[in-house]
Order: C-alpha cells, then sequence, then structure tokens
C-alpha cells in the first residue's frame, strides 16, 4: 500500500466510523436518523425520486409538535376585592359628607370676612372664627383624601387593580381643590 492510499484510509476512517453509529437497526434503544416523512412534507428535504429512492418499508411517519406551544390565555384582571371596594366607597362618602359641610359653612364665613373690622374687633375676630371653622371642614375632607392617597400607592406598587382608587382620588382631589380656591378667596387680612 502507497503511503498516498494509506494517508486517504487514514483521513476517512473516522468519517466511517460515524456512519456506522448512525447505522442501527430497528431493534435498537436508538433512534434512526433518517429523514421523516413530515420533514418531506413540510419541504424541509426534498424526496429522493429515481435510482435514489429507499427500497424497503415505507418511510417513518409522524407529526411535529409545535415548537411554540400555544401560550395559555392570560389571566383575567384582577378585580378590587368587595371590601376594599366598600372602603374605597366609603372614604369617597366621608369627604363629599365633609365637602357638603364645607359648602353650607361658606356663605356665613363669606358674611363674615366681609364685615369683619380692624383688627382686634369683634367682627373681625367672628371673621377669624368662621375662617378657621371653614379651615376645619377642609381638613375634615382631607382625611379621606390622605387614606385613599395611600391606599393607591401602595396597591399600584403591589401590582393590584387601582381603577376605582384612583377614581374616588381624583373625585376627592377636585373637591380639595374647590374648597382651597374658596379659602383663598376668603382668607381674611390680619
Amino acid at each position: 500500500m502507497s503511503a498516498a492510499r494509506l494517508a486517504i484510509a487514514i483521513a476517512t476512517l473516522p468519517a466511517m466510523g460515524a456512519l456506522a453509529a448512525c447505522a442501527t437497526t430497528p431493534d435498537s434503544a436508538y433512534p434512526s436518523l433518517g429523514v421523516r416523512e413530515a420533514e418531506y412534507e413540510s419541504g424541509e428535504f426534498p424526496r429522493p425520486t429515481g435510482d435514489c429512492a429507499p427500497d424497503g418499508p415505507a418511510p417513518v411517519t409522524g407529526q411535529f409538535e409545535p415548537t411554540d406551544p400555544v401560550a395559555p390565555p392570560p389571566p383575567p384582571p384582577p378585580v378590587l376585592s368587595a371590601d376594599l371596594a366598600e372602603r374605597v366607597g366609603q372614604l369617597e362618602e366621608q369627604a363629599r359628607a365633609a365637602h357638603a359641610d364645607f359648602e353650607k359653612a361658606v356663605p356665613a364665613t363669606r358674611a363674615a370676612v366681609r364685615g369683619s373690622g380692624s383688627v382686634g374687633s369683634k367682627a373681625w375676630g367672628r371673621a377669624q372664627v368662621a375662617y378657621a371653622n371653614l379651615e376645619s371642614i377642609r381638613a375634615r375632607t382631607a382625611i379621606p383624601f390622605a387614606d385613599l392617597d395611600s391606599m393607591l400607592a401602595i396597591r399600584s406598587v403591589d401590582g393590584e387593580p387601582v381603577e376605582a382608587v384612583a377614581k374616588a382620588h381624583a373625585e376627592v382631589a377636585r373637591l380639595i381643590a374647590e374648597e382651597d380656591a374658596i379659602l383663598n378667596e376668603l382668607a381674611p387680612a390680619n
């Protein structure tokens, strides 16, 4: 054997070993590495024809599993618990009740501020007291707002539903803004 033939034989030896490893019998524990029918049908491999067509048993058939399994439907959006929804409603109602008291007190405060006299007079004192009363009612509106504010922040961070809380929060903020505008308008001169 010449040196060139020996070199070729040595070079092809690993390829022959690899091919021999792939040739397994049907009784083998390993699956065939042959092209499967589904691979022909998908067009991934051309079907052999003529002299290249395999002789023997029919090709293996089966189905491919989808590579991307169908994702399960997303979970339903979380809802506000009944207890929390009730609490939000109570806080909004407390703010509305305080705002109604504020609106009832505005005419008397407006009259007292308009009629206030010089600093230290009885009329001035009445105006100061009426204005302080109006501020205290505004504080009663702000207490539920603070609770709603905390509730909104905590629920947002926890990823819980906040739509109902945010709606009540915005409504109470609107009431407080109205009250602040009236207080700025009626602020008595010192």
